[in-house]
């Protein structure tokens, strides 16, 4: 088997720190735009 398309990051991503910096990762306000799963009352 192979991989249909390379990963969107790399694990050993060099520009990781300055990427997440950028986007303000973990702050309040990029936690509230990430997707939330489905409640199961909701399917």
């Amino acid at each position: 088997m192979e991989a249909v398309a390379p990963l969107k990051f790399s694990p050993e991503d060099p520009q990781g720190a300055r990427r997440r910096k950028r986007v303000d990762a973990g702050s309040q306000e990029w936690v509230d735009t990430l997707p939330s799963p489905r409640k199961s009352d909701e399917e």
